[in-house]
C-alpha cells in the first residue's frame, strides 16, 4: 500500500500530574502529520533556550523549549494556547485520577489497543 493510501494509525499521548491526579491528561489522535510533529526532532539557534512553532492545525503557536522539546509540544497539543481544549484532531479521554484503579485499568485497554511507538508518556 502506497504510503499516501495508508490509513492513519492511532496515538496517544498521556501527561501525569504527580501533585494533582485528577489533572492528569489522556489524548488520543490518528492523524499521522501531528503524530510526526510532535516526535520531530527540534533544533535551536545557538545560545537560545527556546523556539516558537507554528502548531498543525491551528493558528496558535507552541512554547518549545530546548530542554524538554517533545514534552512542551505535547502540552500545547493537550491544551492548545489560548484556549482550555485539546488540539481539534485529537480527543480527550476521561479516564478519572491517574492514582485509581480504574485509570489505571482504563489505560493498560488503551496501551494494548496502540503500538507502543505510539504512545507518548509525559508530565505537566
Amino acid at each position: 500500500m502506497a504510503r499516501s493510501d495508508a490509513p492513519d494509525q492511532p496515538f496517544v499521548i498521556a501527561l501525569f500530574d504527580d501533585l494533582d491526579p485528577a489533572g492528569s491528561t489522556v489524548v488520543f489522535g490518528d492523524d499521522d502529520a501531528l503524530w510526526a510533529w510532535l516526535v520531530r526532532p527540534e533544533s535551536f539557534a545557538p545560545g537560545r533556550e527556546f523556539t516558537e512553532l507554528s502548531i498543525p492545525g491551528t493558528e496558535a503557536r507552541a512554547h518549545v523549549t530546548v530542554w524538554a522539546p517533545t514534552n512542551d509540544k505535547a502540552q500545547h497539543l493537550t491544551r492548545v494556547p489560548g484556549t482550555i481544549l485539546p488540539h481539534p484532531s485529537l480527543i480527550e479521554l476521561h479516564l478519572g485520577r491517574s492514582d485509581s484503579l480504574a485509570f489505571r485499568a482504563s489505560y493498560a485497554r488503551l496501551l494494548r489497543a496502540v503500538s507502543a511507538s505510539r504512545v507518548f508518556e509525559g508530565r505537566w
